[in-house]
Parts: structure tokens; C-alpha cells; sequence
């Protein structure tokens, strides 16, 4: 008995295993390419003191915990473990509400700190911190409607964006996006800028009403690509962590496989036997037959076997590297195949609430 506990403790200190955790294996999945991205890209929380000092109007007892420098510190460390505590422990919600509270601490310390893409990722955090498996991931389904929604709504009662004002304001007079400008050009003045902006409102709408019901969710998907995608290539950014944390968001709502199965008239053999090694979830089954390698078989198997959680790790390391070097197009391009293989195949389909996986 003994050792069969020792031997479960060590298998937890895996941060490729996935199962028997207080939440869902699909939102393990998620909130650890979450922390992995956020040390990747070395995305830390605001440190309070950025020329104002810290700011705490209703806990203001954290204003005198030590010198500004100590505090960010602290705050720091607390990041720093919580990450730890996601990546190699079985304590998800423990190490989500650290994470989660790191960033709502930086932004409330920060006085001129103003950041929607921390908000969404400490909301992330903290949705899992406060899911179980009862609840599977419908509280970061939840978070995702009121993104939208509110996000609409804010839209819909400014006069601005049915006039296109506001998107003349965002890519011309500040960005200077020169594609758009070139494209705007074409039309009568305002009128590009008034059909997106009216087309963000529809778009934004119509995602918080698919997410509403499961069976959508891969429709909403499509849509929000199509919503945030064209801003990344345009403006060339990721507006920090909100992409990546947007994805695993949505990520998280499909159904994680249990079982990927080699077919030797398709896969690499060899592949497959290489993913099975780094197989901690029981989740490859070997080719049953022996077969040839080629580079076509290669890709097949990297596609289908992408849900492999050593696969979607490669695929956050690839999205670092072309997020660092500035290939926005390329990185769009990857995102989409990523959702076509993964998240098309579940359209239409009835999902319960996830299972623990184990």
C-alpha cells in the first residue's frame, strides 16, 4: 500500500499526466499549456509600484507590507509557485488560485496598469481554481459568454461603432494599419470602417449565444477566429497572453480523446512508438500491424495524434517561437489547422459534462 502511494506521488510530479486530479483532464490539459506559455514568454503580473506607488482601495492593508520593491517580489514568488504547483502536482485549484490572484494583485497595485489580456488569464485561473469535477469546464464556458456578451453590449450602446468611428480610430489614426488603410481607400469614407465595426457586433453576438449550448461550442470556435484572428495579422500582436489563454480556453470545452489508435495504413509505426514511451495516460494504442515510414505517414500521425498532451506541448513551444519572431500569418495558419483537426470533428456532437479520466 505504501508503495503504491509513493509510486501515485511520483506519477503526479508528471506534468504529462493529466488524470485523476480535482478537475476535468481537459481543463488540466488547458490551464497547464496556460503556465507553461506564461514562462515561456516570460508574461509575469504588474509589479505595483510603476512610478505611483501601490493601490489597494479595499484591501489597503497590502499598501504596508513591506517597500514596494519587496512587494513585487512576493507577489512574484507567489506566481512562480503556483505555476510549480499546476505543472507538477495533482493541487490544480491550488496552484490556479495563486496564478490567479498574482495577476489580480499586479493589476490592482498598478495605478496605470490597464490590462483586458491579464484580466481574461487571471479569470481563466481562477474559473479553474473554483471548478470541480462535477462542474467539468462549464465555468470557463461561463467566463467566455460574459467576455462576449459584455464585450457586445459595450459595443451596441456606443454610437461609434455603428458609425465606424471607433474602428477609424483604432486602425487608422492610431495603428496606421496600412493594408486596411489601402482597402479602405476602395470604398466611400467610414464605409469599411462602419461594416466592420457593424460585423464585430454580429460576430460578437452571435459566439456568446453559440457557447451557450454544447453542441455549438465548435461553431463558436470558427467564429471567434474569424473575429480575432484578422486583428492579430493586421496589428501583429497577441495582445500578450489573451491569444494563447483564449485558445486553451476553448480548447478545454471539446472533449480531451481517451484513446488515440494507430492504423498502420496511416500512421508511422515508429512515431507512434516514440508517443506510446511518453505515454502517461494510457491513452496510445500501438500499430497492431509493422509498416513503412514515410514523410506523409509522419504527418498523419502528427495531426491525428495531436491531442497527445507531448504534441500540444510542441505545438506551444512552435507557438512561442512564431509569436517571438513575428510570423503572425504563419502562426494564424497553425491555429486554424489546430481547430479544424481538433475542434471540427465534435461539431453537432452531444457532450456530457467531461469525466475525471481516470
Amino acid at each position: 500500500m505504501e508503495s503504491k502511494q509513493v509510486n501515485q506521488m511520483q506519477l503526479h510530479l508528471n506534468p504529462f499526466y493529466i488524470k485523476e486530479k480535482p478537475v476535468v483532464p481537459e481543463l488540466v490539459l488547458a490551464i497547464r499549456l496556460l503556465a507553461s506559455y506564461l514562462l515561456l514568454t516570460r508574461e509575469f503580473p504588474f509589479n505595483g509600484n510603476q512610478g505611483t506607488g501601490r493601490f489597494f482601495p479595499l484591501v489597503d492593508f497590502l499598501s504596508y507590507i513591506g517597500t514596494d520593491d519587496q512587494f513585487d517580489l512576493g507577489v512574484r514568488i507567489v506566481f512562480l509557485a503556483g505555476i510549480a504547483v499546476i505543472l507538477f502536482s495533482r493541487c490544480i485549484r491550488l496552484g490556479a488560485s495563486l496564478v490567479g490572484l498574482s495577476f489580480v494583485t499586479g493589476l490592482l497595485s498598478c495605478q496605470i496598469c490597464i490590462s483586458v489580456a491579464h484580466l481574461f488569464t487571471a479569470c481563466v485561473f481562477l474559473c479553474t481554481a473554483l471548478s470541480n469535477l462535477v462542474t467539468g469546464t462549464d465555468l470557463i464556458r461561463f467566463q467566455l459568454v460574459v467576455l462576449y456578451l459584455g464585450a457586445d453590449l459595450n459595443k451596441i450602446f456606443d454610437i461609434d461603432w455603428w458609425t465606424g468611428a471607433s474602428i477609424e480610430t483604432l486602425l487608422v489614426s492610431r495603428h496606421h494599419i496600412a493594408p486596411y488603410m489601402a482597402a479602405a481607400d476602395i470604398f466611400p469614407p467610414l464605409f469599411l470602417s462602419q461594416i466592420t465595426g457593424i460585423g464585430v457586433i454580429v460576430l460578437q453576438m452571435g459566439i456568446a449565444i453559440l457557447l451557450i449550448n454544447r453542441k455549438t461550442i465548435p461553431y463558436a470556435m470558427f467564429l471567434a477566429l474569424g473575429l480575432h484572428l484578422p486583428m492579430v495579422v493586421l496589428m501583429q500582436i497577441t495582445f500578450g497572453p489573451f491569444l494563447f489563454a483564449l485558445v486553451v480556453a476553448y480548447g478545454s470545452l471539446l472533449t480531451w480523446p481517451r484513446q488515440l489508435i494507430c492504423n498502420a495504413r496511416l500512421h508511422s509505426p515508429m512515431l507512434v512508438k516514440w508517443l506510446k514511451k511518453l505515454d502517461f495516460n494510457e491513452q496510445v494504442v500501438p500499430c497492431s500491424e509493422p509498416a513503412g515510414e514515410s514523410f506523409a505517414r509522419w504527418l498523419r500521425t502528427g495531426l491525428g495524434f495531436i491531442s497527445h498532451p507531448v504534441m500540444l506541448l510542441s505545438a506551444t513551444l512552435l507557438a512561442v517561437a512564431l509569436i517571438r519572431y513575428g510570423k503572425f500569418i504563419l502562426l494564424s495558419m497553425v491555429v486554424i489547422l489546430a481547430v479544424s483537426i481538433y475542434a471540427w470533428p465534435q461539431h453537432g456532437r452531444s457532450r456530457a459534462k467531461p469525466s475525471s479520466g481516470s
